[in-house]
Parts: C-alpha cells; sequence; structure tokens
C-alpha cells in the first residue's frame, strides 16, 4: 500500500507537463483580447519562473490562460497555462504569494470568490512562455 502511495504523486508530476499542451478553446472576445496583447510579440523558450518585476500586472484571459508583465506596455508579456486550467479564473480573484525572487510553474493559486471572500479552489501555475516585442 505504501509503495502505490509514492507512485501516484510520481505518475501524477509526469503528466503534468502533457496537461499544459492541451488545446484550449477560446471565445471570440477572449480570442480578440489575447491577440491584441501579444500582437507583434514573438514566443521565446518557455520559463519555470518569472520575476517579481514581471508579476506585476496580470490579466485573466480566460480560465486555461493567465498574461504576466511588469506594465501594460513591456516589452515581454509571459503566458501562463495552468495544469488542468482554473475553472472561474475569470469570476473569482486570484491570490498567490508574490515572493520577492520569482512567481514559478507548481505554485499554487488560490481563488476567492469577490462576494463572500471565501476560498472556492485552487490551480497550479504551468510554465511561464515569455513573448517579446519584435524589433523594429
Amino acid at each position: 500500500m505504501r509503495k502505490l502511495l509514492l507512485t501516484i504523486p510520481a505518475a501524477i508530476l509526469l503528466a503534468a507537463p502533457a496537461m499544459s499542451e492541451e488545446k484550449i478553446t477560446l471565445t471570440e472576445k477572449q480570442q480578440a483580447m489575447l491577440d491584441k496583447r501579444l500582437e507583434g510579440r514573438t514566443a521565446g523558450e518557455p520559463k519555470s519562473c518569472i520575476s517579481s518585476n514581471d508579476q506585476r500586472n496580470m490579466t485573466v484571459i480566460s480560465d486555461d490562460l493567465l498574461l504576466f508583465s511588469s506594465s501594460r506596455n513591456a516589452k515581454t508579456i509571459y503566458v501562463n497555462k495552468p495544469y488542468g486550467g482554473c475553472r472561474n479564473a475569470d469570476r473569482n480573484i486570484l491570490v498567490y504569494r508574490r515572493s520577492t525572487a520569482a512567481l514559478c510553474r507548481g505554485d499554487i493559486i488560490q481563488l476567492v470568490d469577490n462576494a463572500s471572500g471565501m476560498t472556492v479552489g485552487s490551480c497550479a501555475f504551468g510554465e511561464f512562455v515569455p513573448y517579446t516585442k519584435d524589433a523594429e
């Protein structure tokens, strides 16, 4: 029994990267918002962590897509796909621990109801894909 309990978490961790490759379906409005924010940018290699400076501005595009940047006009915007999605992320307040060092893949996001202030769920950040402005 003990062996079984140890192998289950390992199986979940091994499956986690596969979950981030799932196809994300966006509404027309969500797709337009994403296209506008990423216009003129090129995707780079995924990062495990982003600095505290790059966490200053978070935008929820959908339950499956979050954007981070240092400001609205930042040179680099990071796209994050929480593992398995983050159900109702667009309808709740997202709370996560902002450390002085970094925000990393696997860090937990708590969903807090706007009206009651109660925690209504949680999810975990995936990798952070940088989208950098193309040279003009």
